[in-house]
C-alpha cells in the first residue's frame, strides 16, 4: 500500500542523520529568509523628493494632508525634505498646490481676503505694504536658483513739498540653491523686478543680498547711467568674443586644434548723436506763386483824349530745401586690435637613438598668408588705424593627467533603483538555486540504508541450500530474508519518483537483491516457510 508523499518525504528525513539535517534546515531557513527579504525590499515604494526647505509650518500641513489620504511617506533632513513614492509625486504636488500647499509662511494679496471693516488707515497701508513683500517673495522664489527670498520695502510718507519727499527702496534676501552664486543677468531682473512693482522706486534703491552676506547688487551707482555702462561693457565683450571666435576657427581647421590663440580687442562709440540738417538748391528754382496787376486810366473829362493802361505781374520763387533728421547709432567699432599667436611646426627627430620633438619656425610666407586670412575673418580696416600682429612661437605643453571621473555605485546608470531591485533578484533566485542544488547533492552521496545484512550473502545461501542447510544458517538467512520482506511494505518512500532518481548505484543494487528474495520466496514458499520456522525456533539451539 503507498503513503502519501509527505510521509514519504518525512520517512527520508528520518534517516538523515544529526548533520544532514542540521544541514537540509539551514538551508530550507536561508532560503525562505532570503525569499521573504528580497519580496519586503522590492514591495517596498520608490521613494524620491516631494518638496524639500520646507518650514515647520509647511511641513506639518503636508504631513497631515498625506496621513488623510494614506499616502506612506518619509521625512529627511530634519523634517525639511518629505519624501514619497515616485509614482504619486506630480499628483501630490497639483493636490497641494490646490489647498496653497506649501506657502513658506509667506501671505501675498490673500490678505485682503478677510473683511477689513473698521481698519484703520494706517493697518490698511501695513497690509497692502506686506501682501506687495508677499508676492514679490513668491515671484523671485520662481527664478532658477533661487530657493527662498525675503523682501522688504520701505514706502516713505508723501509730503506737499517735492524738495522734502523721499524715494522708497527696497532690500531683498535671496537664499541661494546649493549655495550657488546667481548671475548679474538674474541680479538685474530681481532689481527691475522690484523696482517696477513699487511705484516711485530707482533700481538703484534695490538692495540684494543672499543668506551669507554676500552683497549681489552695488547700489554705490544710481540713475540709468550705471545700467547703461554694464550693457555696454556686455557688448564690447561680445563683439570681442564674436571677432576672436571667427579667427580661432579659422586657425584651427588650418593649423589644428591648439596651436593659435586669437585676442580681439574693440574700442566702440556708445555715443548717440542726433543731427538735424537743413540742405538748399540755388540752382533749382521754383515758382510757388504769381500776381499780376492791371490798371487803366480814360481821363478826367470826355473831351480829354489821355488814356493810360497798365499791367504788373510779381512772381514769388523758392529755393528747394532739403530737411535731414539723422540719429548716428551707438556701438560702432573705432579701432581694433588683433594679436594671434601660432604654434611653431613640431618635428620629431632620432637623438642617439632617443626620439626628440623639435619645434621649427614656420616660414614668412605662410605667416604673411595667414595674416592676410585673419585680417579679412576680422575685417581690418587701415582707415580706423586698427593694429594686427600675428607672432609664430613654440607652445609649452605640459602632460595633465586625466582624473578619473567618479562614477557611483552603478556608474550613473539610470533608473539605478529599479536595476539594483532587478539584480538582487537574481541574486536571490542563483542563491536558492545553489542551496537546493547543494542539498539535493548531499542527499545523492548519501548512502540510505535499506537492509540490515547484507542480500548478497543471502540470496546465495537460499539457492545453494536448497532447503537442507543448517538451522543457524536457516535461520540466519531467514532472519535477512524477513527484513528484506518488511522494508518495502513499511517505507514505500523508495517508489516515490522525484526521490529514486537522486538514490545512490549501491542503494540500487541492494533493492534489486531484496526484488529477487522477494521472487524466490513467491516461487518457493515451502523453503521459505522453513527458514520461518528455523527462524522461530533459533532460541532452542
Amino acid at each position: 500500500m503507498n503513503s502519501s508523499p509527505l510521509q514519504a518525504l518525512f520517512g527520508i528525513i528520518n534517516k538523515l542523520n544529526p548533520k544532514q539535517k542540521f544541514m537540509l534546515a539551514g538551508g530550507v531557513i536561508s532560503t525562505v529568509v532570503l525569499l521573504i527579504v528580497m519580496l519586503f525590499f522590492l514591495n517596498e515604494p520608490n521613494y524620491t523628493t516631494l518638496y524639500t526647505g520646507l518650514s515647520a509650518e509647511d511641513a506639518s500641513k503636508v504631513v497631515e494632508y498625506l496621513n488623510s489620504q494614506k499616502i506612506q511617506y518619509k521625512i529627511d533632513d530634519n523634517g525639511q525634505t518629505i519624501k514619497i513614492a515616485r509614482e504619486k509625486v506630480y499628483e501630490t504636488r497639483l493636490a497641494l498646490a490646490g489647498r496653497g500647499i506649501p506657502s513658506s509662511g509667506v501671505i501675498g494679496y490673500e490678505i485682503f481676503d478677510k473683511s477689513t471693516m473698521g481698519m484703520s488707515e494706517f493697518m490698511q497701508k501695513l497690509n497692502y505694504k506686506r501682501a506687495l513683500e508677499g508676492e514679490l517673495a513668491r515671484t523671485i522664489t520662481q527664478i532658477d536658483g533661487v530657493e527662498g527670498a525675503r523682501v522688504h520695502i520701505v514706502i516713505p510718507q508723501k509730503t506737499i513739498f517735492k524738495e522734502e519727499e523721499k524715494l522708497p527702496s527696497a532690500s531683498v534676501v535671496l537664499k541661494l540653491r546649493n549655495s550657488n552664486f546667481i548671475g548679474k543677468e538674474n541680479i538685474a531682473s530681481i532689481v527691475n523686478l522690484v523696482s517696477s512693482s513699487v511705484e516711485g522706486m530707482p533700481p538703484g534703491r534695490v538692495s540684494i543680498i543672499d543668506t551669507k552676506g554676500r552683497i549681489l547688487s552695488n547700489d554705490s551707482e544710481e540713475g540709468p547711467l550705471a545700467f547703461a555702462s554694464t550693457k555696454q561693457y556686455e557688448v564690447k565683450q561680445s563683439v570681442e568674443n564674436y571677432l576672436a571666435k571667427k579667427a580661432q576657427s579659422l586657425l584651427d581647421n588650418i593649423l589644428g586644434y591648439g596651436n593659435s590663440v586669437v585676442k580681439v580687442n574693440a574700442d566702440l562709440n556708445f555715443d548717440q548723436v542726433e543731427k538735424t540738417m537743413e540742405q538748399y538748391d540755388p540752382e533749382s528754382q521754383v515758382a510757388i506763386s504769381e500776381q499780376t496787376i492791371k490798371s487803366n486810366n480814360a481821363g478826367s473829362s470826355l473831351k480829354d483824349t489821355t488814356v493810360q493802361s497798365s499791367e504788373n505781374s510779381l512772381t514769388n520763387y523758392e529755393i528747394s530745401k532739403t530737411i535731414q533728421k539723422v540719429v548716428e547709432g551707438s556701438g560702432n567699432i573705432i579701432r581694433l586690435s588683433v594679436a594671434a599667436v601660432v604654434n611653431d611646426i613640431p618635428k620629431e627627430i632620432d637623438n642617439e637613438g632617443k626620439k626628440e620633438i623639435v619645434y621649427e619656425p614656420r616660414s614668412q610666407e605662410q605667416l604673411k598668408k595667414l595674416e592676410e586670412l585673419v585680417k579679412n575673418a576680422v575685417g581690418i580696416d587701415p582707415q580706423r588705424n586698427d593694429q594686427f600682429s600675428l607672432v609664430s612661437i613654440p607652445f609649452e605643453v605640459k602632460q595633465i593627467e586625466e582624473v578619473p571621473e567618479e562614477k557611483g555605485a552603478l556608474g550613473g546608470i539610470p533608473n539605478a533603483d529599479e536595476w539594483m531591485n532587478v539584480l538582487i533578484m537574481l541574486f536571490a533566485i542563483i542563491s536558492a538555486i545553489f542551496v537546493l542544488k547543494s542539498l539535493m547533492k548531499k542527499l545523492k552521496n548519501e548512502k540510505i540504508i535499506i537492509g540490515t545484512v547484507n542480500t548478497a550473502s543471502a540470496a546465495d545461501s537460499l539457492a545453494l541450500s536448497g532447503g537442507s542447510a543448517g538451522a543457524l544458517s536457516q535461520s540466519s538467512a531467514a532472519s535477512g530474508m524477513m527484513q528484506q520482506l518488511a522494508q518495502p511494505r513499511k517505507r514505500p518512500m523508495l517508489q516515490i519518483n522525484d526521490i529514486e532518481d537522486e538514490i545512490s548505484d549501491e542503494a540500487v543494487a541492494k533493492k534489486t537483491q531484496q526484488e529477487k528474495i522477494i521472487n524466490y520466496v513467491t516461487k518457493n514458499p515451502g523453503e521459505a516457510a522453513k527458514l520461518i520456522n528455523a527462524w522461530m525456533h533459533e532460541d532452542e539451539i
